[in-house]
């Protein structure tokens, strides 16, 4: 996607006996800058300091949270904060403002040091509105509009709850109370380090064991630093403690349907992780080449071009130029001028694309251009690149967007910023769009809404052969308005009506 919503966070965790773990979470957390890029921040374990756990939190990227620019400012943060075990996270913000009283990791003190915990998370919870009810009637006053507030008080209040703090029943229980996505780290007091994994697994999370340590991170690709080969997948419902030099994996609530969120291959990882088993790589070769094989026009090396909309779309791109067996006129048509990435940033977004982008005239003046990008959310991005930098400043002939996924036609309630049904480009043709392949006539009206001379998507039997996974363990919720769990549906139910409503009053 060239960008137009956000996702993800990235969470890691680091259990080093004899080094700092400060700085491997800091290098962990570089490697998943592309998850979040609002804000970021750290917690560290050390029982030598008067405060055992310290927090470093602000808004921006990695590297100027953890003020590497300033070598003596990153020294003087790595001494002061250094530990043997210690988590971060990376920030994007599904819900309420982005400030920096809402980056995570969120600290909450306590005497009792197996009370006094850190911790952050990945992913959205639907019922967060009916949580929060409870927890008024209980007495508790909520300051933040996030998610992380109320997960806070009902860590807290089961801590009280379980026999000296059993982080198994703690998350047990918790498990019980939310709906939605949740992948969390969190370290205490006494230095329990755990990575816990959703029951529906709906993001990814691995761990390994390296001479030296243990590590967890959201993505393989953080972890290659340690352990190439032996990078594990934590499976829904399990949590792993981070104990020196080994992992102690357990269950602390069954897997419910597996519903592994399809996107994270498409768009949201890094190209060189490794998502259930599978590289992201060539997943998304393997997308290039479904889209080939549904091409309808006749493509030639005469006249044509074809050119990827960076990032993510560079493998799809080349591998479908390579299926057509049209390699030569694979080109790169358009240079991204600006670091990060639109589609989680929050502000102006057609500002923002029309300034990401720099298009290569000598490449597309006169040429019919086909341009694939993984994914249409908003439109805001293809529009601005059909009409602006390709048509206008490109000078090209034609232009041709071949999308990655089938059309995404409902909102995500599991931590996509795509939240209702009425900024979604496909979702007034729902009705007539069958295993992600709109019926005759609707695509040719969505490319001309799109300013382009023709539309073709991805086929939902050709990304979940793309993908390589059992469709029944994919979230494919955004694609076909099928909601793994039960206040996601109620959600839905509610947000259509609203939608429809809407629509139906012009």
């Amino acid at each position: 996607m060239s960008g137009e919503t956000e996702e993800a966070c990235g969470i890691c965790a680091a259990s080093c006996p004899r080094g700092n773990a400060l700085f491997e979470v800091y290098k962990m957390s570089k490697e998943l800058q592309h998850r979040g890029q609002s804000g970021a921040g750290y917690t560290s374990f050390n029982p030598r300091r008067k405060m055992i756990l310290t927090t470093h939190k602000g808004l921006g990227l990695v590297n100027e949270v953890y003020q590497v620019s300033n070598t003596e400012s990153f020294g003087q943060l790595m001494e002061i904060h250094a530990g043997p075990r210690a988590i971060g996270h990376n920030r994007y913000g599904t819900s309420g403002v982005v400030s920096q009283q809402h980056v995570q990791p969120f600290e909450r003190r306590h005497g009792k040091l197996w009370k006094w915990f850190s911790f952050g998370f990945n992913g959205h919870i639907t019922n967060r509105e009916e949580l929060e009810r409870s927890l008024k009637r209980d007495g508790y006053h909520l300051m933040y509009d996030t998610d992380t507030e109320v997960m806070m008080h009902f860590i807290s209040k089961y801590l009280e709850e379980v026999k000296d703090g059993d982080m198994k029943d703690v998350f047990r229980n918790l498990s019980q109370d939310f709906d939605g996505a949740y992948n969390i780290v969190y370290i205490n007091g006494e230095g329990t380090t755990v990575v816990v994994r959703d029951p529906y697994g709906f993001k990814p999370l691995s761990y390994t064991v390296a001479e030296g340590g243990t590590y967890s991170a959201s993505e393989s690709n953080a972890l290659n630093y340690y352990n190439i080969e032996g990078i594990e997948d934590l499976s829904p419902g399990e949590m792993a403690f981070l104990e020196n030099e080994e992992v102690r994996v357990e269950r602390y609530a069954p897997q419910r349907r597996k519903s592994f969120c399809y996107f994270e291959f498409l768009y949201f990882a890094h190209v060189s992780s490794r998502l259930e088993g599978r590289s992201v790589y060539q997943v998304r070769k393997r997308v290039g080449e479904e889209l080939a094989r549904m091409e309808f026009l006749n493509i030639n090396e005469k006249e044509w071009v074809i050119i990827p909309v960076p990032n993510t779309a560079r493998p799809i791109a080349n591998a479908y130029a390579k299926a057509l067996g049209l390699p030569e006129i694979y080109e790169e048509g358009l240079i991204e001028t600006t670091k990060g990435r639109t589609f989680i940033e929050e502000s102006s977004r057609h500002l923002k694309v029309m300034t990401k982008f720099h298009p290569l005239r000598s490449v597309l003046k006169g040429k019919k251009v086909v341009v694939i990008d993984d994914s249409i959310v908003r439109s805001t991005t293809m529009k601005t690149i059909v009409n602006y930098h390709l048509k206008k400043l490109g000078g090209a002939k034609e232009v041709h967007v071949r999308i990655g996924t089938p059309p995404i036609i409902a909102p995500c309630y599991y931590g996509i910023d795509m939240k209702t049904f009425s900024e979604l480009f496909a979702a007034p043709y729902q009705d007539r769009i069958r295993e992600g392949v709109p019926e005759e006539g609707v695509a040719e009206e969505m490319a001309r809404r799109l300013g382009a001379d023709s539309l073709m998507y991805q086929s939902m039997e050709g990304l979940i052969r793309a993908i390589g996974m059992p469709r029944s363990e994919l979230c494919t919720a955004c694609l076909t308005r099928e909601y793994p769990t039960p206040w996601g549906r109620r959600t839905d139910e509610r947000a259509y009506r609203e939608y429809l409503t809407k629509s139906a009053k012009g």
